[in-house]
């Protein structure tokens, strides 16, 4: 790939993403909401392009080789704001608009994320081709925005890829998840408190999450929906011991503490075979490698 156009790139996958490109020599379009917001700034490589801004249109009008279009902007994906509808039901209609603009814009193919949020009750390594199981309206509003993005660019005649992004973690992510609120915690000495973590898991590292959508843009099959992972599944409670492990090892984790939600034990794990046949990805870095940078990253964040 030459030229991308990512949104959500002010997001914590959405950055990574970015940086990915940058690094593999393409250039990138940045669709992005106020430039003083972004990480990122303007370049032989980057270009920054608030939505509705004149620039923004004049895109459509002075169309170039667009390789790929990305989208991940989300609004709504901390716990908290996960069951606001009006929020979730605007992620819907931005993806939407987002499809028609690739298309406005000569984009060759549409790439959009998803998320295991839409199979919530699932036991075992998820079929990405079985009914969606989604708890809560984030994953209920993923789940929609998969059909009607798959709808409506089969209407528009463009290629689309749907992506199942895993349990992410790396430097950056700032929302309360398992991951963030486990290393903060015994980086302040105190015990963080669970349920069973019985549930087998599957996280991967931000780069990785990455490189793979890189990949997905060059080799991915139209029509395809990948599952990103890592590939390797654990009991949720090994992720967190190991990373107590190389905090202090002699912190005291309180798993169990919290009453389970279900009797059952739900699992969160992708198979990465048509990943790994269709683009060749394997992950280069571990979860222990991983792990290391973020603990490292929020070390001196205190």
């Amino acid at each position: 790939m030459k030229k991308v156009v990512i949104t959500g790139s002010t997001g914590f996958i959405g950055s990574w993403l970015a940086q990915e490109m940058m690094e593999q020599n393409i250039e990138v379009i940045l669709l992005i909401r106020d430039k003083e917001k972004c990480p990122f700034t303007e370049s032989e490589k980057v270009t920054l392009i608030e939505y509705e801004s004149p620039a923004y249109h004049d895109l459509t009008k002075n169309q170039v080789e667009i390789d790929a279009f990305y989208h991940l902007a989300w609004g709504g994906v901390a716990p908290e704001l996960k069951n606001d509808c009006d929020l979730q039901l605007n992620n819907i209609k931005l993806a939407l608009d987002m499809v028609d603009y690739a298309v406005k814009i000569g984009a060759k193919r549409f790439i959009a994320t998803g998320t295991v949020a839409e199979y919530a009750f699932c036991e075992n390594i998820m079929d990405l081709n079985a009914k969606q199981t989604p708890n809560d309206m984030y994953g209920a509003a993923k789940t929609a925005t998969h059909y009607l993005l798959e709808t409506r660019a089969r209407i528009l005649k463009i290629p689309f890829i749907w992506t199942v992004v895993p349990s992410t973690f790396g430097e950056g992510r700032r929302d309360n998840n398992i991951i963030t609120y486990t290393i903060k915690t015994l980086l302040q000495g105190e015990k963080p408190r669970y349920g069973y973590l019985q549930q087998m898991w599957d996280f991967l590292y931000v780069k990785e999450v990455a490189r793979a959508l890189v990949l997905i843009g060059e080799k991915g099959v139209e029509g395809t929906s990948y599952g990103i992972g890592s590939g390797v599944f654990k009991p949720l409670r090994d992720y967190i011991v190991a990373i107590r492990d190389i905090i202090n090892p002699s912190l005291e984790l309180g798993i169990g503490e919290i009453p389970a939600l279900s009797d059952k034990a739900f699992s969160s794990c992708v198979s990465i075979y048509d990943l790994t046949k269709d683009t060749g990805f394997v992950p280069q870095i571990g979860f222990e490698e991983g792990i290391k940078r973020t603990i490292e990253y929020y070390r001196n964040k205190q």
